[in-house]
């Protein structure tokens, strides 16, 4: 299913990565502070975004398949 989403995104060298579903935008900027504390951030970075995406229910949790568009 295609739908617009919050995503917690992982750039390195100004490429994506990695991508989290995310519930919420308050959920994602938790994650992100967590992640920012346990990675070197001179080579990663991470963002929260709503995005457009592919998604499916595995295992009873989304997860974001492909990223089709980001939104502003």
């Amino acid at each position: 299913m295609i739908e617009i989403v919050v995503g917690l995104l992982m750039y390195l060298n100004g490429d994506i990565v990695e991508h989290t579903y995310k519930e919420k935008m308050s959920e994602c900027l938790k994650s992100k502070r967590i992640a920012e504390r346990e990675v070197n951030p001179q080579s990663v970075r991470f963002s929260c975004k709503k995005i457009k995406a592919e998604t499916e229910i595995y295992m009873g949790a989304k997860k974001i398949i492909k990223i089709v568009s980001m939104t502003k």
